[in-house]
């Protein structure tokens, strides 16, 4: 401890911290650390993903694999909720065509997903991915 002035300097006393502390302040930090710095993929469970879409996607892993800087490099397939059911949309940055919502077994709706002026573009929710290629990255907009 330092006096200056017959005064103490509590700025300099030294902080007396345990060894279980600094335990639990580590951890604490490395695990803030593991959930910001990871990319996070919410990918729903396989067995959810209807027949027709593993095809899809197994097509594009064999075209990326054939030819890495092709297109659907950078594509992602999502799934959304809408009137207690599910549909998926392929998203693809450096496509021109707008995703359109297809249903669990195959249908497409014929409307532009991201059409504000419909309640399916309103009222979708709960976007988890089904797949991502791994070029894939989000854009606000889309």
């Amino acid at each position: 401890m330092i006096h200056l002035n017959n005064r103490c300097n509590f700025a300099c006393d030294p902080i007396k911290i345990g060894r279980s502390t600094m335990k639990k302040f580590a951890l604490l930090a490395l695990f803030f650390l593991f959930f910001t710095s990871c990319e996070k993929d919410y990918l729903i469970p396989d067995a959810e993903v209807p027949g027709w879409l593993k095809s899809k996607i197994s097509q594009d892993e064999i075209l990326i694999k054939d030819s890495p800087k092709a297109m659907a490099y950078y594509g992602a397939w999502m799934r959304y909720e809408w009137q207690k059911k599910f549909y998926f949309e392929y998203h693809n940055v450096l496509s021109s065509d707008s995703p359109r919502p297809i249903s669990m077994s195959g249908d497409t709706l014929h409307i532009l997903a991201n059409d504000i002026n419909t309640a399916y573009c309103r009222e979708k929710c709960c976007r988890l991915y089904a797949w991502k290629a791994p070029g894939y990255k989000e854009y606000s907009g889309i």
